[in-house]
């Protein structure tokens, strides 16, 4: 299923300039990331990492939630890979990067990222500087399922409190 022809009403693409391709880093994301990605991830990493750009951004249409500050940013491969350099270098030997792969951000203090967590495989967010696999909030079973189903928007545009250990 193409995501971007069939993105859920709620949501809008704030970014452009995305291009077909990217098959080397493509092949490098698949090699480097320590489990086994979705086909729908990768075929829509397909759609948008052809050129050098970081990926392609979506927020959450304000004729639908006027109030929403949501920006959800789906890397591209190459940037996929920039981001897990530059994380797990400054955070090394962290059991995270063993079992998850993380996808995008939500230019701001969340990262978003598949792995099985608490409510099984799926796509999930926490905090850049937390990255907990186990207290992770899941969004969704999979990117098809958020971006073109909307199961997991209500869950992305609130902010979670969470009780600290």
């Amino acid at each position: 299923m193409d995501i971007l022809k069939n993105l859920n009403s709620r949501l809008k693409i704030d970014s452009v300039g995305m291009l077909p391709g990217g098959e080397e880093d493509i092949k490098e994301v698949i090699k480097e990331s320590p489990i086994q990605l979705p086909e729908d991830y990768l075929t829509f990493l397909h759609v948008m990492s052809g050129n050098e750009g970081p990926g392609i951004s979506f927020s959450v249409d304000k004729s639908v939630k006027p109030n929403s500050t949501l920006t959800i940013f789906i890397w591209s491969a190459s940037y996929s890979l920039d981001k897990l350099d530059e994380l797990s270098e400054a955070i090394p030997e962290d059991e995270f990067f063993d079992n998850a792969w993380m996808i995008g951000d939500d230019v701001g203090d969340f990262v978003y990222y598949y792995a099985e967590g608490k409510e099984g495989f799926g796509l999930y967010r926490d905090e850049a500087g937390i990255l907990c696999i186990e207290k992770a909030e899941k969004i969704a079973d999979s990117l098809t399922d958020f971006l073109v189903k909307g199961i997991g928007i209500d869950v992305a545009i609130t902010y979670p409190i969470r009780k600290r250990n």
